[in-house]
């Protein structure tokens, strides 16, 4: 059998095209490398987004350095992707050099304020939703789907900060499941797990989308309450303490009673700003309300 050599030709235009097809798909984005929400990912969608501290900036960062609006981030028309600072304080840095404006390449790292970094990549859907899974492994709760400690406690900081200079109120409750223990022995692991994974749900159904959950450990979680009065901090634990104890948990076919203790700890400005003491706050007066009965709210100022 005779084989015949064939040879394919490609254009060039063709091949342009490809390789622009190819680009096109991959969207810009910004991945953080170092700061508070160290390995989160910001796509640029649209033509503009702005980087600061205002509450509507699209890469809100509260850092110790960073300007209200501090940066923005700029597509151009032919499909680049430039930085340019936006008057700030203490200025935009790129790949270490200050900069007014600048178009970013990828891999370029830009600073903002005194921690963050962020890169700059060109990530497809598949990178896109790796690095999606790989952030909500680092700050989620795999049972329950709440954020984890970790990320509490590198917010909770921020977030005081962030009260302090707008002089706002805000609150942090710590809620613990009463008798968890004898759930488990009762009923067993998989059951506690239920309940866990239950009592979160209903929690996240019935916070702001403001406030910020997180599994504090063991049966115990966290919320802070940005933006939220003493009085008004005391309304929202008590809406989901009255909610928990009045679902239901059943279990493979029995009810398991289940309610939830309490300590909210407020802060108002003028006051301490230590997140370890509001931390601390929270937590004796959640051990207040186990001592005085379980399955109630105690709360107190920050001194």
């Amino acid at each position: 059998m005779d084989f015949e050599d064939k040879t394919s030709v490609i254009s060039s235009k063709l091949v342009e095209g490809l390789v622009k097809e190819k680009v096109d798909s991959r969207a810009a984005c910004f991945i953080v490398l170092a700061g508070t929400q160290a390995g989160r990912m910001y796509k640029l969608e649209g033509d503009e987004i702005v980087i600061g501290r205002v509450d509507d900036a699209l890469i809100r960062i509260d850092d110790d350095g960073v300007s209200r609006r501090h940066a923005k981030i700029v597509r151009t028309p032919d499909g680049g992707v430039t930085i340019q600072d936006m008057g700030s304080t203490n200025g935009t840095f790129c790949n270490g050099e200050k900069v007014g404006s600048r178009t970013l390449q990828d891999g370029d790292k830009i600073q903002i304020g005194s921690t963050t970094i962020l890169k700059f990549s060109f990530q497809d859907s598949v990178e896109e939703d790796f690095q999606r899974r790989q952030y909500e492994s680092a700050t989620r709760d795999a049972l329950t789907g709440c954020f984890n400690k970790k990320y509490l406690l590198e917010r909770l900081p921020s977030e005081l900060a962030s009260a302090k200079r707008h002089d706002k109120t805000m609150a942090l409750a710590m809620m613990d499941i009463d008798h968890f223990k004898r759930v488990n022995d009762t009923y067993g692991h998989p059951a506690g797990d239920y309940v866990l994974r239950h009592v979160a749900d209903v929690m996240l159904q019935t916070v702001r989308a403001d406030d910020v959950l997180a599994r504090f450990g063991g049966e115990e979680f966290a919320m802070i309450m940005r933006e939220t009065s003493p009085d008004n901090a005391v309304i929202a634990a008590e809406r989901i303490r009255r909610r928990i104890e009045a679902a239901e948990f059943v279990f493979e076919g029995t009810k398991i009673p289940v309610t939830i203790s309490v300590g909210v700890a407020s802060w108002v400005p003028g006051k301490s700003d230590d997140a370890q003491e509001l931390l601390a706050l929270a937590d004796e007066f959640l051990y207040k309300a186990k001592r005085n009965g379980r399955n109630r709210t105690e709360s107190a100022e920050l001194g």
